[in-house]
């Protein structure tokens, strides 16, 4: 029980850092992957905006940042490390692979481990 309380405060920064990385991804990435097709099956959308004004079929991938609930989970996905390549790809082939939005996921990746070990070396210490 005495450990919990040390162990609280590292679930509350951890619960901070995916926030906050999570409305950056918003910021960043909302509503901007759309693949064709009503199950995401179909080819990358890259200008989100006239295929909505040719009311294109379109849906999200299953990792998006396009509302809260989805963008922390997104980053929850990346920190544990399944297949956020896949993610990374998706947003990447929409900015046509700009190094600055591929930072965001390699950082959220390398700092997200980092505290996730820090989290469980203080619950083995």
């Amino acid at each position: 029980m005495k450990s919990l309380k040390d162990i609280m405060y590292f679930g509350v920064l951890l619960f901070l850092f995916i926030y906050i990385k999570a409305l950056l991804g918003m910021e960043l990435f909302a509503n901007r992957c759309r693949f064709e097709g009503h199950y995401g099956d179909g080819n990358l959308i890259t200008d989100v905006k006239k295929a909505y004004a040719d009311d294109v079929t379109m849906a999200a991938p299953r990792a998006n940042f396009d509302d809260i609930a989805s963008a922390l989970t997104t980053v929850f996905i990346i920190i544990l490390g399944e297949d956020w390549p896949a993610v990374m790809y998706n947003y990447s082939r929409v900015y046509n692979g700009s190094l600055g939005y591929v930072s965001y996921f390699i950082i959220v990746f390398a700092l997200g481990n980092l505290m996730l070990l820090s989290l469980f070396t203080a619950i083995l210490l």
